[in-house]
């Protein structure tokens, strides 16, 4: 079987669904941001602190291209990683591409108060997701292969709907 991938917008639930829909197929979990982490032995946002944004979609890319290797895995990726035309190309190759479309609402109160975000640190944050869900929601609705709304559901739920379509 092949790889099942999340992508949507940060909040949208890829890495919390990520490790239940695993462990319901008796698959490993990578959340590619942990990895980056790892990889780089520092946060994300240090990463963006210190190298910029750029820097960061980079070693996103890096990172996918040693994912040729893996199957019958699980991965959660990074809210922006469809930025990349290329990374698209490689998430397609690799697997199942699965759009998590989380509305905007959800969203705001998904990311309330969370610190971890790089692009959220800002008084404006509101506006900041916005506009990138604006920016970004074509974008995921072009390289998925599934979308699955989720809205009103519980991660249960959406594991379940993810099973039932794989």
């Amino acid at each position: 079987m092949n790889n099942v991938i999340l992508i949507g917008f940060m909040g949208s639930g890829k890495s919390s669904v990520g490790k239940v829909l695993a462990n319901k197929l008796q698959r490993n979990f990578i959340d590619m941001d942990d990895e980056i982490e790892v990889g780089e032995a520092k946060s994300i946002n240090d990463i963006f602190d210190e190298y910029g944004e750029e820097r960061f979609r980079e070693l996103e890319t890096s990172y996918l291209e040693k994912l040729f290797t893996k199957k019958n895995k699980v991965i959660s990726t990074g809210g922006g990683v469809v930025l990349k035309e290329e990374n698209v190309d490689i998430l397609k190759k690799i697997g199942t591409v699965i759009f998590l479309h989380t509305p905007y609402e959800a969203l705001l109160n998904n990311l309330q108060g969370d610190l971890t975000r790089p692009l959220l640190q800002r008084a404006d944050s509101k506006e900041v997701i916005k506009n990138l869900l604006e920016k970004r929601e074509p974008i995921y609705f072009h390289a998925a292969s599934m979308i699955i709304q989720t809205k009103d559901k519980s991660i249960n739920d959406i594991t379940d709907e993810i099973i039932k379509l794989l």
